[in-house]
């Protein structure tokens, strides 16, 4: 899968758990088009990255324990001379997540 799909799917992952609209692990995976045990793996990787993600059983959707957004910031590590050289062709990319509080 490409990177940016990947962070597509982190988006819309996190809207669907800040309007707490996931549903169940199976309906939250349906609307993302994975599998379930895909579903696990992202929200697994979430939670290490410090997402404050959990299932409420009472309302069957996950949702965030305190109010916040993930933003993901996606940079390159390769700089030549002060500048950063994005077209670079052995440029090494790095995913980020950071969690803003609202």
């Amino acid at each position: 899968m490409s990177l940016f799909k990947y962070i597509d799917r982190l988006k819309r992952m996190d809207d669907l758990i800040r309007r707490k609209a996931t549903g169940s692990p199976e309906e939250f995976s349906q609307r993302l088009n994975i599998s379930r045990s895909q579903l696990l793996q992202d929200l697994k990787e979430l939670k290490e990255l410090g997402a404050p993600v959990d299932y409420c059983h009472i309302s069957r959707s996950y949702l965030y324990t305190r109010e916040c957004r993930v933003i993901l910031n996606f940079e390159s590590s390769k700089v030549l001379g002060g500048m950063r050289v994005a077209e670079f062709p052995s440029t090494e990319y790095f995913l980020s997540l950071a969690l803003k509080n609202i």
